[in-house]
């Protein structure tokens, strides 16, 4: 008789490569050191729960509790052979996942895991910080508030204020964008102050001096610029157009626009990106008590594409005013109310021009109609001999709204100036190298667009206490590490190697690409449905799994990883 032959397939995908790379930046023991476990801990660790947690939220697009449990069970063979551990059913219920996430909301003890990780990241791979870039971005969630809640009402930068957000103020490595820190706050919180306990923090992480601190204008309060230079740093930021430098602005404009200034042409990968100067001024301030002085570069800078940019927007403006303006005095005709009186209209025209920003630029002229009206006396059928009497209407048109261009071209000549101040020595960055460094501070924007899509996928957050909701936005940025550190690896081994890959676009074999995303690389695993399958005949048991293409190879290669770590699943037992 012939024995039966039983086949159990299991998806292997892209959670070897994911489990590996938490291994191999110690990552299971970090957050082991961190979290810790209670006394009567039993099963995988809160460090293992933590890591298996971020391979299923990049594997699955999915960070939901609810569903950890069911997706390690299907994958459970994986799973104990890249963890050396027996899994349990319950091993990620609920309760477990929830006790991971109210052990990340403990503040003290999130900021020494991130101190530890940096370390454990930059023994591996050689993580270059030629600056820190911060910023702050916010995320929605469908949350009552609460008066002290995180979940806040405020300025939203996903264009959903009907909804309670919180905000999310990050330190990025440049040139990488691999993320430093972060730190979480409620939704309203203003920005200015959350920029100083950070870099305070990065400073001490690093444990470096005379580094550049790099930010938007919500960095450039006087406080925060006093405090990076009593530490011995730099900064590098645009200043707001508010206090006294909206009212020094237009004069430092006017000095080139006039003519009394010579600009310097900024050219950035032979493409000429705009143009400007710079010049020194004495600064002080104090900084715990005690007054610290400086001297402080102001850079005012005209960017073409933003010139262009505002240009087009005047010139929409001027549209829409003009278009208003010619409404104002339709022709006569039922429900159409005139305009009797000339100072009622001069009103209505100068609001016109302030409403849409363009006072100056449109030359506007109207005149007087008349129109005389006989009427008869009284009531009643008229005759020859009734007595009249004879009114004169009076109503004000739009005779004309004329450009003035030569207005509009002074006013064009001033369009696309920022002012940036940074207390860089010239001789360190000059005038062109920190405007072409300011404009290339994408990756912490881009780490932000990562977390807030697929696979991370921030918003929503599915829980609803606080604690939860930090600590579940504190590993969904653990998740965006490792997402950030898959791509910025594979794409320096490509760089050092002079290679390309093919592959990574579906439809498009031959498609080649030398900077791969961090999703789609992903995405070439899945797409290749690696299945660990284990073949029972009798009482013998063999484990089979799909081999790995070169493609999958070379990505595996470029993270220092081997392929041995999908291989040794189908090591065969009986």
């Amino acid at each position: 008789m012939a024995e039966k032959l039983t086949l159990t397939h299991e998806r292997v995908d892209d959670i070897p490569l994911l489990i590996g790379l938490a291994q191999k930046l110690h990552l299971p023991e970090v957050l082991d050191r961190h979290l810790g476990n209670h006394g009567n801990h039993q099963g995988l660790s809160n460090g293992w729960l933590a890591t298996v947690w971020l391979a299923y939220i990049l594997s699955e697009s999915d960070h939901r509790k609810s569903s950890v449990e069911e997706w390690a069970w299907q994958h459970r063979q994986t799973l104990e052979r890249l963890l050396g551990q027996p899994i349990r059913r319950t091993e990620f219920s609920d309760d477990r996942l929830e006790i991971v996430l109210r052990r990340l909301s403990q503040t003290a003890a999130w900021e020494a895991l991130e101190t530890d990780l940096w370390q454990a990241t930059v023994e591996v791979y050689d993580l270059e910080v030629t600056s820190v870039r911060l910023d702050s971005t916010t995320t929605y969630g469908y949350h009552t508030r609460t008066e002290d809640g995180v979940m806040q009402y405020g300025h939203s930068k996903d264009h959903r204020p009907d909804l309670p957000q919180l905000k999310l103020m990050a330190a990025a490595a440049e040139p990488s964008g691999h993320l430093l820190a972060c730190d979480v706050h409620p939704g309203q919180a203003a920005d200015d102050p959350l920029y100083r306990p950070l870099i305070a923090r990065v400073r001490q992480m690093l444990g470096r001096s005379g580094l550049l601190y790099v930010g938007d204008s919500k960095m450039a309060a006087l406080a925060t610029r006093a405090d990076i230079v009593a530490h011995g740093d730099y900064y590098l930021m645009p200043l707001p157009l508010t206090g006294e430098t909206a009212q020094q602005v237009e004069a430092w404009i006017d000095a080139v626009v006039e003519g009394e200034q010579m600009a310097t042409l900024i050219w950035g990968e032979e493409r000429l990106l705009g143009g400007g100067y710079e010049f020194e001024r004495p600064m002080i301030a104090r900084v715990d008590g005690k007054p610290v002085t400086w001297t402080e570069r102001v850079q005012v800078v005209r960017s073409l594409a933003l010139a262009e940019r505002e240009s087009q927007q005047l010139e929409q403006r001027l549209a829409k005013a003009e278009a208003a303006l010619r409404a104002l005095t339709p022709p006569p005709g039922r429900g159409r109310r005139p305009y009797r009186d000339e100072a009622a209209l001069q009103t209505a025209v100068s609001q016109v021009l302030e409403r849409y920003d363009v006072t100056g630029l449109l030359q506007v002229t109207w005149r007087r109609e008349e129109e005389t009206v006989t009427r008869y006396v009284g009531r009643g059928r008229g005759s020859p001999k009734r007595p009249v009497r004879t009114e004169v209407r009076v109503r004000y048109v739009i005779a004309e709204v004329r450009r003035d261009e030569e207005a509009i071209q002074r006013r064009k000549y001033r369009l696309g100036w920022r002012i940036q101040v940074t207390n860089l020595p010239v001789a360190q960055m000059s005038l062109a190298q920190t405007v072409v460094h300011y404009r290339e501070g994408w990756c912490l924007e881009r780490d932000f667009h990562l977390v807030k899509d697929r696979p991370i996928g921030i918003r929503p957050l599915y829980v609803r206490r606080d604690d939860q909701i930090i600590g579940l936005t504190r590993l969904l940025t653990l998740a965006l590490r490792l997402l950030t550190l898959i791509e910025s690896q594979v794409r320096r081994g490509l760089a050092q190697a002079g290679e390309v890959l093919s592959g990574l676009y579906e439809g498009q074999p031959r498609r080649t690409t030398d900077r791969p995303t961090g999703v789609r690389l992903l995405k070439a695993f899945a797409r290749a449905e690696i299945t660990l399958t284990r073949i029972e005949m009798g009482p013998q048991v063999m484990w089979h799994i799909t081999p790995l293409s070169g493609l999958l190879e070379r990505i595996l290669a470029y993270l220092g990883l081997s392929a041995a770590l999908y291989q040794r699943l189908a090591e065969n037992s009986s």
